[in-house]
């Protein structure tokens, strides 16, 4: 889901901290294992080596997690490089590596739940960053269209 949503809100590297390689399982359907095409990933050993990867592309780090104080995610604004991090689902991202990202923003919830899983945190975090970006996309059979390259083509919009 991540990747998915990654691709379809045009983002650059997907970064991932930690073992290599990161792969689509074998049950994965087809259309899923395409999407590790159109997109890069990076793998970076360590928090060291991703946050001096940040620097030296002048890339800004910020986090999706719940903090206290909060900085809601709607009030939130992002800079031009981004770095969206999304932490490890059971554990979240610790307290020294969320000191060194330039934001930490929470996603308000308002149900009995105590968090949303990653996919859905880091789907909805994608959502906010270019809620506001101009769109200028053709679309054509329910679906945006996109030219072979795996972009999506920038036309006026047709039904």
């Amino acid at each position: 889901m991540i990747v998915r949503s990654h691709a379809a809100f045009g983002g650059q590297a997907i970064v991932i901290i930690g073992q290599e390689p990161w792969q689509f399982k074998k049950r994965a359907q087809a259309f899923s294992r395409h999407l590790e095409r159109l997109c890069t990933f990076m793998y970076l050993p360590n928090e060291g080596a991703f946050f001096e990867w940040c620097r030296s592309e002048d890339i800004i780090p910020v986090a999706v997690e719940i903090a206290d104080p909060p900085l809601f995610l709607p009030g939130a604004t992002f800079p031009e490089r981004t770095a969206l991090v999304i932490g490890n689902e059971r554990t979240g991202l610790g307290g020294n590596f969320l000191a060194k990202c330039q934001r930490v923003v929470t996603i308000p919830q308002f149900g009995p739940v105590g968090c949303l899983n990653a996919a859905a945190a880091a789907v909805v975090a994608m959502y906010e960053i270019t809620r506001l970006c101009d769109v200028e996309l053709s679309i054509g059979g329910g679906k945006y269209l996109v030219d072979e390259s795996g972009d999506a083509a920038s036309q006026s919009t047709s039904a």
